[in-house]
C-alpha cells in the first residue's frame, strides 16, 4: 500500500487543500480545522445548515488563519477586516470565520480512506460523481492487496482493519472505528454536485459508514508515495 492522497481542512466544513507532506501529531494533521465558522447566534455552524460553505476551498497560510477561495477563483483571508461580510455574502447567510481549537479526540484524530472503496461506490452508483471531496479524508491509500496475492482488494477493505496498526510514513496508527456518514456527503464540492443517492445507499448498504478513523500512536511526517506496512 502507499499514500495517495493528503488532505488538510483549515477550515471545519469548508472544502480543504491536497498536501504533498504533512506534519501529524496526537490530534491530527497540524493546522487542520484550525478555523471554525460561527453563525449569527456566534455558535459554530456546519454545511449541513450552510451547504455553500463546502463550495468554497480554503488553505492554511498559519495558525489560526487561512486563505479563503469562492467559486469563482476570488481569494480572501479568514483576519481580514472584511472577511464576515464577504464569507456571509458568499454562502447567503450571517457567518464569521474565528479562530478554533478542536476538541480534543486522540481516537478520530486521521480520517483515511482507500481507493477501493471509492472505486467501488463509484461502480455501484454509476450515475454519481465520486471523489475524495465528497468524503473529506485526511489520508488515502492505494494499492490496497486484495485476498489473492498480486490481485488488489475489491469493496471496502478499510472497514475490517478496525483494532489493527499500521506504519505510514514515520507514523504509526491504530484503526479504531468506521467513521459514520451524515447529510455532508450529499453537499456540492468544486469537483462533485449535490447528490442524496450517496447517502441513501451508504445508509442502507454499509450500516451508515465509509472510511475509517485512526489514533495516532507515534507522531511524525508522511508524504505522497510513502509506503503503508502492517504491524499487527
Amino acid at each position: 500500500m502507499r499514500v495517495d492522497q493528503l488532505w488538510r481542512y483549515p477550515v471545519k466544513s469548508v472544502g480543504g487543500e491536497r498536501l504533498t507532506a504533512a506534519t501529524v501529531d496526537a490530534l491530527g494533521i497540524e493546522g487542520d480545522r484550525g478555523i471554525a465558522i460561527h453563525d449569527e447566534r456566534d455558535e459554530i455552524t456546519w454545511a449541513g445548515a450552510v451547504p455553500a460553505l463546502m463550495r468554497l476551498r480554503a488553505v492554511a497560510l498559519g495558525p489560526g488563519v487561512a486563505e479563503l477561495v469562492l467559486p469563482d477563483g476570488r481569494r480572501f483571508r479568514s483576519d481580514a477586516p472584511d472577511a464576515a461580510s464577504r464569507l456571509s455574502a458568499a454562502v447567503q447567510a450571517k457567518v464569521t470565520p474565528v479562530e478554533h481549537q478542536p476538541p480534543h479526540q486522540p481516537d478520530t484524530a486521521l480520517h483515511v480512506l482507500t481507493t477501493t472503496a471509492l472505486r467501488s461506490l463509484a461502480s455501484t452508483l454509476p450515475d454519481s460523481a465520486m471523489d475524495a471531496s465528497r468524503f473529506r479524508p485526511n489520508l488515502v491509500l492505494d494499492d490496497v492487496p486484495g485476498d489473492v496475492p498480486g490481485d488488489h482488494a475489491t469493496g471496502y477493505p478499510e472497514h475490517d482493519w478496525i483494532g489493527r496498526r499500521m506504519v505510514v510514513g514515520t507514523l504509526r496508527l491504530r484503526f479504531t472505528q468506521g467513521c459514520d456518514r451524515c447529510v455532508m456527503i450529499t453537499k456540492e464540492t468544486p469537483t462533485v454536485p449535490h447528490d442524496r443517492a450517496v447517502l441513501r445507499w451508504v445508509a442502507r448498504e454499509l450500516g451508515n459508514s465509509f472510511g475509517v478513523y485512526a489514533a495516532v500512536e507515534k507522531p511524525g511526517h508522511v508524504r505522497i508515495g510513502d509506503k503503508a506496512r502492517w504491524l499487527d
